[in-house]
């Protein structure tokens, strides 16, 4: 490395991997990942949908699974059938129209298949669902690292969730910076206990703060690693509040490709970590209650 990033790096760790991004998750239970929790959302949001199955290949395995199925989380991780992917049997006296999309992480990385079912009357418009379902693969990809985060508990812990002052910012700045892949807000909860992730965009919620997170939170170290392959720019930053107190660590991820420039992209990132900072009276603002 030479430059001014080669600089910066005498204030900064460069990882191995930023473990806040891609570590060790615990088991799902009853069938409740990540996805299955998106996929539950998004049928609830459009009462014209009549399933939603999502297929895919675990990290580190060969076989497709279901990640997730309206029709029963207890389906979740069986192996796909042929039927699986094509969205369902035809229910007799009704029409479906069925929408495969390609279900990719928040760079581009294929991760399986997102089939939508519709309950679609003769004469239904098709355009219409084939918007929804491009929709909700959009949303569902801007809302994914990974295989393995695809198959992440939901909840990660039952103690904490989206409902947040921590997330409005968190979903505020992702959708003011589209450039920005990923984000996380780690602090510790009023009263004390473990610094855990608060804010995200790509679930976690309750994960308590490893030794790479320990670093910057205690020390003010920030983390920078080349992420995925190799398109991913990752940090993790000191998090301050607005009277400039540290409180935690905010990490970031960025798209990559080879060439661009490292400097511009860190600073970006410190720009957006001031940006929230200003927004935080104190850690505590950051677990009230919003919705």
């Amino acid at each position: 490395m030479k430059g001014k990033f080669a600089a910066l790096l005498g204030a900064a760790c460069l990882t191995a991997g930023i473990a806040w991004a891609d570590d060790y998750i615990p088991p799902v239970v009853g069938g409740h990942t990540y996805v299955q929790h998106m996929i539950t959302q998004a049928r609830a949001a459009h009462p014209q949908i009549a399933s939603i199955v999502v297929v895919g290949v675990r990290e580190g395995a060969k076989d497709t699974v279901i990640f997730g199925s309206t029709a029963s989380a207890a389906q979740v991780f069986r192996p796909a059938t042929a039927e699986d992917r094509l969205g369902g049997s035809w229910t007799a006296g009704h029409r479906h129209y069925v929408v495969r999309e390609a279900y990719k992480s928040s760079s581009g990385h294929a991760i399986g298949t997102i089939i939508v079912t519709f309950n679609a009357a003769k004469g239904a418009s098709t355009a219409r669902f084939d918007a929804i379902a491009d929709g909700i693969a959009a949303q569902m990809a801007r809302a994914t690292l990974s295989a393995k985060n695809a198959a992440d508990p939901w909840p990660y812990d039952a103690r904490f969730g989206p409902n947040t002052y921590a997330q409005q910012i968190t979903e505020r700045t992702v959708a003011k910076h589209p450039d920005l892949l990923v984000m996380m807000i780690h602090a510790t909860p009023p009263g004390g206990g473990k610094n855990v992730i608060i804010g995200s965009n790509i679930g976690r919620f309750g994960k308590v703060a490893d030794e790479d997170d320990g670093r910057v939170i205690n020390a003010g170290s920030t983390n920078l690693e080349i992420g995925g392959d190799k398109d991913r720019f990752e940090t993790e930053l000191p998090l301050n509040d607005a009277h400039g107190k540290r409180i935690g660590a905010l990490g970031l991820v960025f798209s990559y490709h080879d060439g661009a420039d490292k400097d511009a992209i860190h600073a970006h990132g410190r720009a957006i970590r001031d940006e929230i900072a200003r927004q935080i009276p104190n850690s505590a603002a950051l677990f009230r209650h919003t919705r």
